[in-house]
């Protein structure tokens, strides 16, 4: 066994014992120990009564990681993976309970958590549930999991795969730890040749590995036309109200109390200072109860009032200049291609920036903090659709987007950049094709 998978089974045999103290410290995680902890059983219960045909395993980290894997999916899926023509069978589990998001967008026959990554676990649930094809999204690659498809004789693909710079994963010991686990990686597709690069650092064999670009583009252009066409949009402008003349609406996605704080203050400045008013969407990262109570705070703090998207009637729209916070998961997307404007969290807290081309998608200006480690945030910005802005320019920003003529260009720019860098679904899927047993 290798270095980072006996690792990955020491941490794993200590589960029991972190799970007591983190559902106290931190419920989320300590709730998905407690999936893991159940997921080799299972996995294995559903294996044993799935019908015959091909299965193929997805994992990816949360939601993000699996909507960006889901069109490269589906189109491998659709294509009838055995002599039968039968299609595949999906089993699509996540680390992080925001993975249940994404299943909207799989069509999964089964979901949940992964197995805890020692031995004894993975190689059960592989022994029950026959999967001809295990992809990892991203960079999930967990180390006890591959050695076991290994050793069943399963296929290991990686997806969309993205190293950032200065990634944990990269740093010398790491490299010593998880080498072997890419080495066995049987096909790989980079989202961009400086990721091939590292993939090839850490151990992808470099002719294993294609710059395939990453099915996020995909997915991303995909939700806002669907948004568009299957009346979400209307539906979300409906319910938030017409702004009014004069008023436009500033859609703020995955965002932490950094960004929170910032665009309060941005936004009432820009208005002090007789620039444009803005009606503020706020869709916090982690929209839990003690969160959305904070924001509530926060505003009353300045004398703004906050409103749950969840308490908005059906037949009137929010008071005049309330803030709105949505209180809800999985409908981001759709709800940036009803705005004018986007902010896109994680970018001054550190706690690293969010989904840029889902607003980009919807042909908005993106604006985001300036501390990140995002290409495709940095290669937005270059193409003029992004707009890297520190908390304390933010009114000036907003301030300049009154200016119609400017919200269409960047917008122009943004939807042009994610369609420039889609198509990577079917490069995707031919990648995974060549692995599978036909």
């Amino acid at each position: 066994m290798n270095a980072g998978a006996r690792l990955s089974g020491v941490a794993a045999r200590a589960a029991p014992a972190a799970e007591v103290l983190l559902r106290r410290l931190r419920p989320d995680i300590g709730r998905a120990l407690a999936g893991r902890r159940r997921a080799a059983a299972e996995l294995a219960a559903w294996g044993r009564r799935r019908a015959p045909g091909p299965l193929v395993w997805l994992h990816g980290a949360s939601a993000g990681e699996l909507l960006g894997a889901a069109p490269a999916i589906r189109t491998l899926r659709s294509r009838g993976a055995d002599r039968s023509g039968r299609r595949a069978q999906l089993i699509a589990t996540y680390s992080s309970p925001s993975g249940r998001a994404a299943l909207p967008w799989l069509d999964a026959d089964h979901a949940g958590y992964p197995p805890l990554d020692r031995r004894r676990d993975c190689d059960a649930a592989l022994a029950a549930l026959r999967p001809g094809l295990l992809v990892f999204a991203k960079l999930d690659v967990w180390p006890g999991l591959a050695a076991a498809a290994a050793r069943a004789g399963v296929p290991t693909a990686l997806i969309n795969g993205t190293v950032r710079a200065g990634s944990r994963r990269a740093g010398p010991v790491a490299r010593r730890l998880f080498r072997q686990s890419y080495a066995r990686l049987g096909a790989v597709g980079a989202a961009s040749p400086e990721d091939a690069r590292r993939l090839v650092a850490l151990g992808v064999r470099a002719d294993r590995l294609g710059v395939t670009g990453d099915a996020a583009f995909d997915l991303a252009l995909e939700r806002a036309d669907r948004a568009r066409a299957d009346g979400s949009v209307a539906a979300f402008r409906a319910a938030l109200g017409g702004p009014g003349e004069g008023t436009l609406r500033l859609i703020a996605g995955s965002t932490w109390p950094a960004d929170e704080g910032a665009l309060l203050d941005g936004v009432a400045a820009a208005r002090r200072a007789g620039g444009p008013v803005w009606q503020l969407v706020i869709a916090p990262h982690e929209p839990t109860a003690a969160h959305i109570d904070a924001l509530a705070a926060s505003c009353a703090a300045r004398g703004e009032r906050a409103v749950r998207w969840s308490r908005l009637g059906e037949s009137t729209g929010p008071p005049a200049g309330a803030v709105i916070v949505l209180d809800e998961v999985g409908r981001l997307a759709e709800l940036y291609a009803a705005g004018d404007a986007a902010w896109v969290g994680g970018g001054l807290g550190g706690t690293g920036l969010h989904n840029v081309l889902e607003p980009a998608a919807a042909g908005l200006p993106v604006l985001f903090g300036p501390r990140h480690d995002r290409a495709d945030a940095r290669a937005l910005e270059a193409a003029g659709g992004g707009l890297g802005s520190p908390a304390g320019a933010l009114a000036d920003t907003l301030s300049r987007l009154a200016d119609p003529r400017l919200r269409e260009h960047h917008g122009r720019a943004a939807r042009a950049f994610v369609e420039a860098g889609a198509g990577a679904a079917t490069r995707t899927a031919d990648l995974l094709s060549s692995l599978w047993p036909g």
